[in-house]
């Protein structure tokens, strides 16, 4: 494998572990979703473009959102035609920092959840998959089960109750210990 094969797979791994909370930065700040979706591409672009000049010995996340920072202020300069001032240019800066200290504890939260999830029985994981990946409401999900919506309500709030429970125990082991 020659050494362009492998930097183009490092980037592929990098920018796919980075891409959610990259884009979740500029959702943040570009509220139009056909918006933020053209500045999302305009900085996976840029990264590929400029892959060669990222310093691997630092954190891809924190590059890949100083990338989105810088693209994320060239569209407020356009989008309100005027420069971004002081103020824009920090909040846009204390945002990204954030992003970048808080992208492991996130990385770690889905990876305990995953574990959670694997508990839950598969009816209940099935009632979950209709609320947050069909984005159905209580009375849609209780009409596809045979229940009321009410049964449906409560049964959503004992399963992110325990979900929430279970993820917490397994990010701080030593605290729940006792």
């Amino acid at each position: 494998m020659d050494n362009s094969e492998d930097s183009f797979k490092r980037l592929t791994i990098e920018w796919t572990r980075a891409q959610p909370a990259v884009g979740r930065f500029v959702r943040s700040f570009v509220r139009n979703r056909a918006d933020a979706d053209d500045v999302l591409q305009e900085v996976a672009l840029i990264i590929v473009d400029s892959f060669d000049k990222y310093d691997s010995e630092r954190p891809f996340i924190g590059w890949a959102l100083g990338v989105a920072r810088n693209v994320v202020k060239a569209h407020f300069r356009k989008q309100l035609r005027r420069p971004v001032t002081v103020e824009d240019e920090t909040a846009v800066d204390r945002v990204a920092e954030a992003f970048e200290k808080l992208q492991p504890e996130l990385e770690d939260m889905k990876e305990a959840l995953a574990e959670c999830m694997q508990r839950v029985p598969s009816e209940d994981r099935q009632i979950l998959a209709l609320q947050y990946e069909d984005d159905l409401k209580s009375a849609a999900i209780a009409e596809r089960i045979g229940k009321t919506p009410n049964h449906v309500a409560v049964l959503m709030h004992r399963l992110r109750v325990g979900l929430r429970q279970c993820v917490e125990r397994k990010m701080n082991p030593v605290t729940n210990a006792s």
